[in-house]
């Protein structure tokens, strides 16, 4: 596993020369005030999408359409919105990521398992827990050099849910780590497969904020842009970086196809937003 892992950091620092290029926006749509705090959104049937709040709101989903109008709330039983921070999707089940972890001292992170089909057709749904640590944490909190342990994004692959952590190191190292659990309810350990350099410049413009899969590719969004891996067997290999032409609290990305995603950000009083936006990506 170390030897792997080391592998898995090389690989990752040497796939940092890659293009950079703009997303062209294509639509904006105003969300309602509802998901003022969005921090979660994925594709959930041809033409819906499914978002969730940020932490301290009720523990509810929001059935979208695709101009961001509000179908309808479900509310998710058996379930605390802690800090709700992503949505992971695979064909029978939604998998709610509430591992928010601001402080990096939570000893109880959570996410729920509730089925699709529930949420397409029910007003309540039931779900499962799956509960775990990571492996390497041992100090709650940890020293500021080792800020690692807040996540905003995660994926299915096969059956593992991969999370993507939020750095904020002190100094930073600009690393995001990856870590595998199973997708079965229970208790589980996180275990660290992959750390991914993600820039210099701090947890404002180079901490992971979403994610997404989209067959062999997956997408790592941050306030600035979202960065393109193919990933196969385990390993990462940076293709391509897209920027958006502004910044703001982007926290929720949604892969259409290898051309066209959605980006939600939350509300803020300096920043703005509060937008369901539709970017067209290149490649160039």
């Amino acid at each position: 596993m170390v030897k792997t892992l080391l592998l898995n950091i090389v690989f990752g620092c040497l796939s940092m020369l890659v293009s950079t290029s703009f997303a062209q926006e294509i639509e904006r749509f105003e969300l309602p005030e509802a998901l003022e705090e969005i921090s979660g959104l994925k594709r959930i049937a041809k033409n819906r999408l499914v978002a969730l709040n940020d932490g301290g709101n009720k523990p509810n989903l929001y059935v979208l359409d695709f101009k961001g109008k509000l179908i309808k709330k479900v509310k998710v039983t058996d379930a605390e919105n802690k800090d709700w921070e992503d949505l992971a999707i695979d064909d029978k089940y939604l998998y709610i990521g509430d591992f928010g972890n601001n402080e990096n001292k939570r000893k109880k992170l959570i996410i729920y398992r509730v089925k699709i089909k529930d949420v397409l057709e029910k007003k309540e749904v039931e779900s499962k827990k799956i509960k775990f640590s990571y492996e390497d944490q041992t100090k709650f909190p940890p020293s500021k050099k080792n800020f690692n342990y807040d996540a905003e994004g995660f994926v299915c692959d096969g059956d593992s849910l991969m999370i993507f952590t939020k750095n904020n190191t002190k100094p930073w190292n600009g690393k995001s780590s990856v870590y595998r659990i199973s997708k079965s309810p229970g208790t589980h350990i996180a275990r660290k497969s992959n750390e991914l350099y993600v820039g210099p410049d701090g947890w404002w413009m180079d901490a992971i904020t979403a994610a997404d899969k989209f067959n062999e590719y997956i997408y790592l969004s941050t306030y600035n842009r979202v960065i393109i891996f193919k990933y196969a067997e385990y390993k990462f290999s940076k293709l391509n970086e897209v920027m958006f032409k502004d910044v703001s609290q982007k926290e929720s990305i949604v892969v259409l196809d290898k051309n066209y995603i959605f980006v939600a950000d939350e509300k803020h009083r300096i920043l703005g937003g509060g937008y369901l936006i539709k970017y067209k990506l290149s490649y160039d």
